[in-house]
């Protein structure tokens, strides 16, 4: 067998090729590393940042989902106007199925006149598909005219603090063309008559909820009137102040 030999030569390892640590040496004996040291340039190391997302990309179903859950009034105010992209999701009949008027910051600060345009707008989109309809103080009768002659799937109305709807001349115009689809309605500080609410309810067949809170021209009187002549509507609310009756 042939001796064993030991080599006396140091062989090169991956690291040996790699920069040293360029140091310096301070007073008390410790060393100090130089910050230009390609080894501790932790900055190369980072993850390149994720490309930022081209919104406008997005299909535009996925688009008109996200503007149903955002609601009407930011859609009007400015989300459709984006990019042409929005704008297109934005007239998407589905969208404009609900159109939610009441609690909205906006209501509180446009003009009256502008958030009627707005909610005229909000029904032509829909393309006759509105079923929700919820305002307050800015409805006036030629705005509910107007909602019902475009809208033949209403179901819900609701108004808030809505001052001289329901004329006479508006009842007429609900009797000549019946609310046929609506199936809720829901009153509050609303200023109608008796007279003005037994039309109206008169000409929605199928109506299952009606809740009336803060109507002060309807009294207890006409609360027991209502629940003898309209025993079709499934559930009844009559609020006047704190006292409440439920059937």
């Amino acid at each position: 067998r042939p001796p064993l030999v030991f080599s006396t030569e140091r062989k090169s390892r991956p690291l040996d090729n790699l920069p040293h640590q360029s140091t310096a040496k301070k007073a008390d004996g410790s060393r100090d590393v130089k910050k230009d040291d390609p080894l501790l340039d932790l900055s190369s190391m980072d993850d390149a940042a994720p490309p930022a997302r081209d919104w406008s990309s997005l299909p535009l179903d996925a688009l008109s989902l996200i503007f149903v859950r955002l609601g009407a009034v930011d859609i009007l105010m400015g989300a459709g106007l984006v990019c042409r992209s929005w704008l297109e999701a934005a007239n998407f009949p589905d969208v404009w199925r609900s159109v939610d008027m009441d609690k909205h910051e906006s209501v509180f600060l446009k003009g009256d006149a502008v958030l009627r345009e707005m909610a005229k707008v909000a029904v032509d989109r829909s393309g006759g598909q509105l079923r929700v309809f919820v305002g307050r103080m800015f409805v006036t009768d030629e705005l509910i005219k107007y909602i019902m002659e475009r809208s033949p799937s209403l179901t819900t109305l609701r108004l808030v603090s809505c001052f001289g709807v329901f004329s006479k001349q508006l009842t007429s115009v609900i009797k000549e063309s019946p609310l046929l689809e609506l199936r809720s309605l829901e009153l509050e500080n609303i200023d109608l008559t008796m007279e003005e609410l037994t039309a109206i309810l008169e000409s929605c067949p199928i109506l299952e909820v009606l809740r009336l809170h803060y109507c002060f021209l309807i009294n207890s009187n006409d609360e027991r009137t209502l629940r003898a002549k309209f025993t079709r509507i499934k559930t009844m609310t009559l609020k006047w102040d704190d006292e409440c009756c439920t059937d």
